[in-house]
């Protein structure tokens, strides 16, 4: 079985207030790398009709959501080639899923 090149651990996500975001971080065999989702995204894969969402409501759709999030999350790491971290999700990437 191949390894991921980014692996998750499911229930790390915090609120960071100053970016409007949820934050997780995620493992390589070269160490931890931060990813960023915005409220935007959140609400997008909550419901399309939401222009956004409050740090409660968006912390719980990070737990429902957890695993496409981390799919989605693993696909634009490789996509990117790592990139500068912290690495920003955002609509358009969760209209790709």
């Amino acid at each position: 079985m191949v390894k991921s090149s980014v692996r998750f651990e499911r229930g790390d996500g915090y609120w960071v207030a100053e970016r409007d975001s949820i934050g997780f971080t995620g493992t390589t065999d070269f160490g931890p790398v931060e990813f960023l989702i915005t409220s935007e995204a959140l609400a997008e894969m909550l419901n399309p009709e939401l222009e956004g969402i409050d740090p409660e409501t968006a912390v719980e759709v990070l737990i429902e959501y957890e695993s496409d999030i981390h799919r989605i999350a693993q696909r634009e790491f490789v996509q990117r080639l790592g990139g500068e971290p912290p690495i920003l999700l955002t609509t358009s990437d969760v209209a790709l899923a």
